[in-house]
């Protein structure tokens, strides 16, 4: 019975703080759906290291968390652009807005805003860069679920392109990105909520420790599966910190936190394929230990 009421309040609480920044990435999707052409955004999308940094610096400026993530990368897929550039954009995004920015300067200091700054661009861009080498080379799996559209579906032929959204209405959009992310968003929360019940606060400074070789890799699998909102990252490793855990292992546990959850993986899945998403989830764990460990040689 109170493992229930736990449950229950952890569930609400998610909903609560989450939901507001999935419903705003469904409607950035709708109005990319509905109003922008993707005769400009194929001809943005086109090409290869063009595309993922124009999309890597189009989710840098976007304010969302994870889970905003994923819809909005919807609505920047239906505009036509690649599998790389699609997973770079739900790479960086996440990670990076002038607001996080500025909490971390002001929280954990100039060394990791700067780092905080860097890593997810160098990372997005190489993830997105290889991603569409696979997927240019036909690697098995490494393609959109079948049924999405890719770039290769919309011509592109100068003046005589034709917006797909062709006579498609806002809330017709609206309901269609709803449709087919909401449920694994539910499916996310419920299963973040679970994790939430189930791990106490208190066990993730208990367990990572400082500094150590250890220290790294559980600060990496205590981060990616949590949910934690865009922000409060920023908090949670001024007090992981202040509990004696190190630089190093303190961006490890920033990147993984906030980067990606139980919630973007299971969408992930639904927007870019299991073997895209499979990639990501291991680059990402990759990314954040190996990002921790530099930090920590320039403190």
């Amino acid at each position: 019975m109170e493992f229930g009421a736990e449950f229950a309040r952890a569930l609400g609480h998610l909903l609560i703080q989450v939901s507001p920044y999935f419903l705003l990435g469904a409607v950035f999707a709708a109005v990319l759906k509905t109003y922008v052409k993707p005769a400009w955004t194929a001809r943005l999308f086109q090409g290869n290291a063009a595309s993922v940094g124009w999309a890597s610096l189009a989710g840098a400026a976007l304010p969302g968390c994870a889970c905003a993530t994923m819809p909005m990368a919807d609505g920047v897929k239906s505009q036509g652009a690649r599998l790389g550039t699609v997973t770079a954009f739900i790479a960086i995004s996440p990670l990076l807005s002038p607001v996080t920015l500025f909490l971390t300067y002001g929280m954990l200091g100039w060394k990791m805003t700067v780092a905080r700054l860097v890593v997810p661009f160098v990372f997005s861009f190489a993830l997105g860069l290889a991603l569409n080498a696979l997927e240019r080379r036909g690697a098995t799996g490494f393609a959109f679920p079948a049924g999405r559209r890719g770039l290769s579906a919309i011509p592109v032929t100068g003046a005589s392109c034709t917006a797909s959204a062709g006579g498609r209405t806002f809330l017709g959009s609206l309901f269609e990105v709803l449709r087919e992310l909401a449920p694994y968003f539910l499916l996310g929360m419920l299963l973040a909520a679970l994790l939430t019940t189930l791990v106490p606060e208190e066990a993730i400074p208990r367990y990572i420790g400082g500094s150590g070789p250890s220290a790294y890799l559980l600060a990496a699998l205590v981060g990616i599966p949590v949910y934690v909102c865009e922000g409060e990252e920023v908090p949670l490793t001024y007090a992981l910190m202040q509990l004696g855990l190190g630089p190093g292992p303190a961006f490890t546990f920033l990147l993984g936190s906030v980067g990606t959850c139980i919630p973007t993986m299971i969408m992930a899945r639904k927007l870019i394929g299991d073997a895209a998403t499979l990639v990501y989830i291991a680059a990402w764990f990759v990314f954040a230990i190996a990002s921790g460990w530099l930090l920590s040689l320039w403190y």
